[in-house]
């Protein structure tokens, strides 16, 4: 699937939104909170975290599958 030259900001830039949140709702409960809740509050933040670190390594796959088509583009030949 080729998108065109922004619209792959504009999608890194959708799947990150959910992540961020998750750290940031994790974070306020871990701090405002003690015991049970501060515990789920710490898992949360940890979802968050792992959904953060998994997406940039998919951006970066995206980004060499783009570089692959871009290579592929400049060696056919003209029609």
């Amino acid at each position: 699937m080729k998108l065109p030259t922004d619209e792959w900001k504009r999608a890194a830039l959708r799947r990150m939104i959910l992540p961020v949140v998750l750290i940031v709702v994790g974070a306020v409960i871990a701090t405002i909170t003690d015991g049970t809740l501060q515990a789920i509050g710490f898992g949360i933040f940890g979802v968050g975290g792992v959904l953060v670190v998994s997406f940039a390594f998919l951006e970066i796959g995206y980004s060499e599958d783009r570089e692959r088509a871009r290579d592929a583009e400049r060696r056919r030949p003209p029609s």
